[in-house]
């Protein structure tokens, strides 16, 4: 008998007697229908060095409007060019992550970090704002000529024809709950988004005296995010980490008048191991290309991966991804802060370890060393039957090493693994290598298989074919 297994969702038990979803590691999944299958899975992409910088990166943005990539690299605020050659511009203050996208004018580009405002213009260079009623802003937008911003209580603007200056009178609050604003953000009908922690309320420019802006009374919403940069734009609306007053934390997306959670149990799971202030400096980020979009979550340990496109069109369930740096043990993923820069046509990465810059790459590899991928299967009954054959449907012949090798085990608990079997995937230009395993013997009750890797070729899984008897 044979019986076709998918890869894109594997489960496992936990130690806290709970059926629990086995996330792949450094692989996700792609939505078509071949061999038999909804989708297939593929190896993350690699990272290559694009240049070395001054620093650990804090925040990045690509300027469409003064055509230049913009860095806060450790304590200097820098531009790169197309050959990856930074130019520092000037001090930054602080260590944690700053805002820069969203945070630009016709003429200059703001970095609100560290509890201050900087703007940068290529005449003038890069100045502090120094206004005494500034206070100590901790994200903000540009629209319709202003610098919004908060502090965390107060929400305030800049004077339409001074970006440098703060009136007093030009203040006012969120009041829809009385939380905390954590942040800010603009939509794209052009209006305000201000974050709590557990409401989003929305203001428009109504061109008042003072405070120019007004609450659109009706959108507000009682839902709110868990750290200032808990937050970023997606295709389908913004993805945050965050939830309701009285719940757990979650990641959703939000549209105009909803709020849908996109993360599964199991990435509930992972979320609670921290306390809100444990995720104060959390960051989420998107990206998208080859018709796939990504949310990345970036939290202490982890970096947890959101296929948008996969959990549009086969669920949530199927859609989550563990990137990681390393071959043992679980080092966090370490590429952050990735922009588009139009000028060359790629995604510029940040380094959260080194000085570094880098692209994304068709290698598995991260600036050439070597990175570990996992996929698991789901649980499958097959009581008193013997398991004759394994074959795996893999795209062979186009890994560019002859190290493409498989290490294969199985599980009878959902727990642990036994002992693990070496196969090759493929060598080059060997197209027509199929990938069996044979005679792995007698099932007691039910069976689970994992895979893992570490190679400097990017592999592809389809379908999972067992043959029994």
């Amino acid at each position: 008998m044979k019986s076709g297994v998918t890869l894109i969702k594997g489960e496992k038990t936990g130690i806290e007697t709970d059926y629990r979803d086995a996330l792949p590691v450094n692989m996700y999944a792609v939505k078509k229908d071949i061999l038999g299958a909804q989708g297939y899975m593929l190896a993350y992409p690699g990272l290559e060095l694009f240049s070395t910088v001054t620093g650990v990166d804090r925040g990045a943005v690509y300027n469409e409007r003064l055509g230049s990539q913009y860095r806060v690299s450790g304590g200097q605020l820098i531009s790169v060019d197309t050959n990856g050659v930074s130019t520092e511009l000037g001090a930054i203050s602080g260590t944690k992550q700053a805002r820069m996208e969203g945070l630009y004018s016709f003429s200059t580009q703001g970095i609100i970090v560290d509890g201050k405002l900087w703007l940068y213009s290529p005449t003038s260079g890069l100045n502090q704002v120094t206004d005494a009623d500034l206070g100590n802003p901790i994200d903000g937008v540009w629209i319709d000529s202003y610098y919004f911003m908060t502090d965390g209580e107060y929400i305030y603007h800049t004077d339409v024809a001074d970006e440098t200056a703060i009136d007093p009178l030009k203040f006012a609050t969120a009041e829809f709950m009385p939380d905390p604003s954590l942040g800010v953000s603009k939509t794209k009908d052009n209006k305000v988004m201000v974050w709590g922690r557990y409401s989003v309320e929305y203001f428009i420019n109504a061109a008042n005296d003072n405070f120019a802006f007004t609450r659109v009374q009706t959108r507000a919403q009682k839902i709110g995010i868990v750290a200032t940069h808990a937050k970023t734009e997606g295709a389908n609306g913004f993805y945050i980490t965050g939830g309701r007053k009285n719940e757990s934390i979650g990641v959703y997306i939000i549209g105009v008048g909803s709020s849908v959670k996109i993360s599964t149990r199991e990435i509930d799971k992972l979320l609670e191991q921290y306390t809100e202030p444990e995720l104060a400096d959390m960051r989420m980020e998107g990206r998208t290309e080859k018709g796939v979009s990504f949310v990345l979550v970036h939290l202490p340990n982890e970096t947890l991966c959101f296929n948008e496109t996969i959990g549009v069109a086969l669920g949530k369930e199927v859609a989550w991804t563990i990137l990681k740096t390393g071959v043992t043990g679980s080092q966090n993923y370490r590429a952050i802060n990735g922009v588009f820069d139009a000028r060359i046509g790629k995604w510029i990465y940040g380094d959260k370890i080194d000085p570094w810059l880098g692209t994304l790459s068709e290698v598995f590899t991260q600036y050439d060393l070597l990175q570990e991928w996992e996929l698991y299967t789901p649980l499958l009954k097959m009581e008193t039957y013997s398991i004759d054959q394994i074959e795996l449907e893999t795209i062979p012949g186009h890994t560019t090493d002859i190290d493409a090798k498989v290490a294969f085990s199985l599980t009878d608990n959902g727990l642990t693994y036994g002992t693990e079997f070496w196969q090759l995937y493929g060598q080059p230009h060997e197209y027509n290598q199929r990938f069996f395993l044979r005679r792995l013997g007698y099932v007691g009750d039910w069976v689970g298989f994992k895979f893992r890797g570490a190679t400097k070729s990017r592999m592809a899984f389809g379908l999972m074919e067992v043959t029994y008897s």
